[in-house]
């Protein structure tokens, strides 16, 4: 009887094993980029220097560096190492030999290839990409660029140039290496908006207000960043020029009351923020010239707001007028209220896209901690704390 029972009972265990197996093995959901498809395997050659000009060598290695960390970030080659790679350095298509490049080691299906020159403090980059296997006519793109000499610029161009490879032989799919980043920093002493490259180079400064500033936002044409400051009226919603790099009038901003988290309706006509001008904090929206103001939430509590990026006749935002803060949406007139989440709080998190940060609302236990994120690649950094009852920030 004994033997019998085990018998059975390894049985019983080995159609676990068969059956539960599969299962597991089906659990597995595998995301990324280009899935299912062969990625083009590209060589990126370091550029020709033209010239005796002393900044050419260090223009052209911040060149060289950024296109092929760019192409190695796109998600969708097969790039060729720089050690497969042939000794020789074409600037031009009369220097360039195919076979080079499309034989072994390197197998590289498309090259690209250039020249760089610096003189009288302008930086010229010739650029080409060609198909190794059709000797016929190999040109797939041809590119000139001209900046000021600085490796600022070389990186920028470089950004351009890989851009426009993955737009070329990605299906028409925009890169993001020109991609900036604005976000807020204290190292200065005090808290301003900052920028970067997408890849976390080129750091600077945008605003010098000397006030803590906070949630830039930029426009959907790029031109202006709306921000909240702290000055000794209090939090005011103010405006930055990038196209002529300086503060711009907003006066819906700075009339009362503390006035935060600004957001930008997807066409860049309207922006809509948190204002307590009427007593509590409520939801205010203000065409982009600062003009037409009119309150659209009439309870308390209400800060965060988000567009609907396809329509903008939705609005959703953080309010906590039942006690926790929930999210909520409505129309962008202030009807058809309803609330979308029952538990824990809500906070908004900042994603990066190709343009701007973009705000999601979600929702965490109630033992979390209340923060705002800017999530870039493998990073995160907290940028604020906010009480949804007061309307006030905290930084970490």
């Amino acid at each position: 009887m004994k033997a019998d029972f085990r018998y059975l009972f390894c049985m019983l265990s080995l159609l676990a094993v068969g059956v539960i197996a599969p299962l597991h093995a089906q659990d597995w959901i595998h995301t990324g980029s280009n899935l299912g498809n062969e990625r083009i395997r590209i060589a990126a050659s370091d550029l020709k220097p033209v010239g005796l000009d002393p900044q050419t060598p260090v223009l052209k290695a911040a060149f060289d560096t950024t296109l092929y960390s760019d192409l190695a970030s796109a998600g969708i080659f097969d790039l060729v190492s720089k050690s497969l790679a042939p000794e020789s350095t074409p600037g031009s298509p009369q220097e360039i030999s195919l076979p080079q490049w499309s034989a072994a080691p390197a197998s590289a299906a498309m090259v690209a290839f250039g020249a760089l020159s610096a003189s009288n403090g302008k930086l010229t980059v010739y650029g080409w990409l060609f198909d190794t296997h059709n000797t016929a006519n190999p040109q797939v793109l041809a590119r000139q660029y001209t900046d000021q000499a600085s490796q600022d610029a070389a990186r920028m161009i470089a950004h351009k140039f890989a851009d426009e490879i993955i737009y070329r032989l990605g299906g028409g799919i925009n890169g993001i290496a020109e991609t900036r980043i604005y976000f807020v920093s204290s190292r200065s002493g005090v808290k301003e908006i900052w920028s970067m490259d997408y890849d976390g180079e080129n750091q600077h400064p945008v605003t010098h207000l000397g006030m803590t500033t906070l949630s830039p936002r930029i426009s959907p044409d790029n031109s202006r960043i709306a921000f909240a400051s702290l000055s000794n009226q209090g939090w005011a919603v103010r405006m930055y020029s990038l196209e002529l790099g300086r503060m711009v009038a907003f006066p819906a901003g700075i009339a009362g009351g503390s006035n935060f988290t600004p957001a930008w309706a997807s066409d860049g006509s309207k922006l809509a923020f948190s204002s307590s001008r009427s007593g509590n904090p409520e939801i205010w929206i203000a065409d982009a010239s600062g003009g037409n103001l009119h309150k659209i939430t009439s309870f308390k509590n209400d800060i965060s707001p988000t567009w609907n990026p396809k329509t903008n006749a939705q609005i959703a935002w953080v309010s906590g007028r039942t006690g926790l803060p929930q999210i909520y949406t409505m129309d962008s007139d202030g009807a058809n209220v309803q609330r979308m989440t029952d538990g824990g709080y809500a906070i908004l998190v900042a994603q990066r896209t190709t343009a701007d940060l973009q705000l999601e609302p979600q929702v965490r236990p109630r033992s979390a901690r209340r923060t705002r994120h800017l999530r870039d690649g493998h990073r995160q950094q907290t940028l604020a704390a906010t009480d949804p009852r007061s309307g006030q920030q905290r930084l970490p």
